[in-house]
């Protein structure tokens, strides 16, 4: 999945994007329950599961396509590095 690397202002963002498990729900896949999405953000040529930090990404609704939930990881990930999420900081990395 490496394609989906994207760098913005001297990072990388890694979109992470997993089929939505309700609260009380069975281990299997309903694909129909949608997807929801974090972002691993790490400084580019570092190594992102050491040197990375994951987000989530805070919505009320599942996204109802991969791709959509893509999008939504990229445009989080570019306003969090531009320090426009409250609370949340890529500045140690």
């Amino acid at each position: 999945m490496n394609s989906a690397v994207k760098t913005y202002k001297g990072y990388e963002i890694h979109p992470l994007v997993y089929p939505r498990r309700p609260a009380g729900a069975q281990a299997t896949r309903n694909p129909g329950a949608g997807y929801d999405a974090s972002v691993r953000i790490c400084r580019v040529g570092a190594n992102p599961a050491a040197d990375g930090r994951v987000f989530r990404l805070q919505y009320l609704f599942p996204f109802d396509g991969m791709g959509k939930a893509r999008i939504a990881c990229m445009a989080h990930a570019e306003r969090l590095i531009d320090g426009q999420v409250s609370g949340q900081s890529v500045t140690d990395l």
